[in-house]
């Protein structure tokens, strides 16, 4: 029987790791109903890049509409020019901060599949075998408390195996 451990989650450049007693779950948001849902990693999981392209697309539609009706009512196109542009790249800026999370993936690793995990200068490096059965690697920039904790948890699995 497994020891119950404590879950904990923590904040990664794009997404979250939970860590829970069986696996190694990256998230959106931190949320462990999200981390319960998340099904392993195969090969096809790769993020969904269509819907950030068709957003990031339209926004530069959006953005060239604007600075067209700039350009078309204004005798100082310099400056109009010059606000679009700022404005744009100001508000693009924003977006990528509020949305960074989203690019982020969602999977779990199991420790029961993971062949060798250490956590050095500040990356966590996973070998594992995916839900496709095929080896995998992933490296994942991380916090000292995040490494540390996925390293205790991934060797008290396997001490109770």
């Amino acid at each position: 029987m497994r020891s119950q451990m404590e879950r904990q989650h923590f904040k990664l450049e794009q997404g979250y790791l939970n860590i829970d007693a069986e696996a190694l779950i990256f998230t959106r948001s931190g949320n462990w109903q999200e981390a319960n849902d998340a099904k392993e990693r195969t090969a096809k999981a790769v993020p969904r890049r269509m819907f950030r392209l068709v957003f990031g697309a339209a926004l530069v539609v959006v953005g060239g509409l604007f600075l067209s009706l700039g350009e078309m009512r204004s005798t100082l196109n310099g400056a109009s020019i010059v606000l679009a542009m700022g404005l744009g790249g100001l508000g693009l800026f924003k977006m990528y901060g509020l949305l960074r999370d989203d690019f982020g993936r969602s999977f779990r690793v199991p420790f029961a599949k993971v062949t060798r995990l250490s956590y050095v200068d500040d990356h966590l490096n996973i070998a594992f075998l995916n839900g496709a059965f095929k080896e995998d690697r992933l490296r994942v920039k991380a916090t000292v408390d995040a490494g540390l904790f996925a390293e205790a948890a991934w060797q008290a699995s396997r001490a109770t195996d």
